[in-house]
């Protein structure tokens, strides 16, 4: 996922998504449902009979969302995050995924007002955010996220996807034993029953 062009081309089918993502597929068709708001694609209205295509960045949207429920925050609220508020948490995902090797960590904050959202992309607004005078007097609470793994996540999933589609005869030895190796090792690891 190395451009803003590639992460936005809606190309992945509702399969693509529940294999990287593990969101079931009702609950990635309630989060699609323009009547409920919680996830606006990238593909405008497909029309009847037609496939509803994601792009790497809707995925990620997905990603966040579940792993955000996960923790019992409202996927209405979470929404809110990436397209209601002044906070452009897909714009901070989509730069995570054009320069992975840089961390970007979004803290997330909830008061009496609601949840709004803080980009911390450097030690120095950390240190900002965490011990500015301005937020001593304030009840809150937050969540941490890595929007860089979450870029990195989806785009190894995408990798995977990529991999498996591809001929055999056009697959480069490194690349089969790579996979192999990791193949190896999730076996071992659910034989060991690790998380």
């Amino acid at each position: 996922m190395s451009n803003r062009v590639d992460i936005e081309v809606p190309e992945y089918t509702q399969a693509d998504v529940i294999r990287i993502t593990s969101v079931s597929a009702k609950t990635l068709q309630n989060w699609t449902d323009p009547a409920r708001g919680i996830l606006r694609l990238s593909q405008e209205s497909v029309g009847k009979g037609r496939r509803r295509l994601y792009s790497a960045l809707d995925i990620m949207a997905v990603t966040m969302i579940a792993h955000l429920s996960a923790l019992g925050v409202s996927p209405n609220l979470v929404s809110q995050l990436f397209y209601e508020r002044d906070t452009k948490v897909g714009d901070w995902l989509t730069a995570a995924a054009e320069n992975l090797d840089k961390e970007y960590i979004c803290r997330i904050f909830f008061d009496a007002d609601g949840l709004f959202a803080r980009l911390i992309a450097s030690p120095k607004d950390n240190d900002r955010f965490v011990y500015d005078d301005d937020w001593a007097d304030q009840r809150f609470a937050f969540i941490q996220v890595s929007l860089t793994r979450i870029a990195s996540f989806v785009a190894h999933g995408i990798n995977d996807i990529r991999f498996d589609e591809t001929p055999d005869d056009q697959k480069s030895e490194t690349d089969k034993a790579i996979r192999a190796a990791r193949d190896d090792l999730f076996k071992d690891r659910k034989k060991a029953k690790l998380p």
